[in-house]
């Protein structure tokens, strides 16, 4: 079944055929998910090799008919919306400015059965104010100053003395997903399809927040991984079986979706987690 055909009858199903029977000669949802997937694929920007940039806020205008009409749905509509064009970004490997946010808005020009849609990049869930400007991070400085005219001691003392943490003792929890180490720090990562996951994994079998990945100190240097299972629709696996919570050690397996991940404990101190996300 193609993605539309799905798309259609779930929305369908939800309002108990009243689209179909409501929209005929007016504007359909479906013609509305179209025209998202359309929009994204015409202003997508490239990222990397495999990956491309697209627009996260979305205006569809409507004559004053359509509105009224599809108005009343707004949440709902809005919501499958949102999920088609999250299945679309995943299948064409889209990968979004930020949450998905989709207005419906009254044009008055517009005559019935004809809509606009108009795509934004917004950075943040939140609305920047006129005029402001991103500042420039500053570099980090790794070598200690030393004073003009003060010689260089040729066997420095240790460093490790420099760089306190509160964690210090606790080994360094990575995880490996598709030949790549990403750190996992306190409290925990969540891992999923969604945009708001901590680490995000480009699986349809995978849910938008799948499982989560838990750090608990447990005595003098030691921590518990532990990996819960948030719901999800295809479940987790642990060492090849069925887990809604399970306890990791060095060299587990945690499969998600069709993606099989490799939990790895490393000698050297944990560091403090990063001041943004990933």
């Amino acid at each position: 079944m193609r993605p539309l055909q799905r798309f259609e009858r779930r929305l369908e199903g939800i309002v108990s055929g009243v689209f179909a029977r409501a929209f005929k000669g007016d504007v359909e949802p479906i013609e509305l998910a179209a025209a998202l997937k359309r929009e994204i694929d015409n202003t997508a920007r490239i990222l990397s090799r495999d990956r491309r940039l697209v627009p996260n806020h979305f205006t569809i205008e409507l004559g004053p008919d359509d509105f009224e009409r599809l108005n009343a749905y707004g949440r709902t509509l809005n919501h499958e919306l949102a999920n088609e064009l999250r299945d679309h970004a995943d299948i064409q490997r889209y990968t979004f400015s930020g949450p998905i946010d989709i207005e419906l808005v009254q044009h008055e020009e517009l005559p019935t059965g004809k809509f606009r849609v108009v795509s934004e990049t917004v950075g943040t869930p939140q609305r920047r104010p006129a005029g402001y400007q991103q500042p420039e991070p500053q570099p980090y400085q790794q070598e200690p100053y030393v004073p003009p005219n003060e010689p260089v001691v040729q066997s420095p003392p240790p460093r490790q003395p420099q760089q306190p943490s509160p964690r210090r003792g606790h080994p360094q929890v990575m995880l490996e997903v598709n030949g790549r180490r990403r750190p996992v720090n306190p409290p925990g990562v969540v891992l999923g399809r969604g945009t708001d996951a901590d680490i995000q994994i480009n699986d349809p079998g995978v849910s938008r927040r799948h499982a989560e990945i838990r750090l608990m100190p447990e005595g003098p240097g030691g921590i518990r991984v532990v990996l819960v299972d948030l719901g999800s629709t295809n479940g987790t696996l642990v060492n090849g079986r069925r887990s809604a919570e399970a306890e990791l050690v060095d060299g587990s397996t945690v499969r998600i979706g069709n993606t099989t991940m490799t939990l790895r404990l490393a000698d050297e101190p944990m560091a403090q987690p990063p001041s943004s996300g990933w």
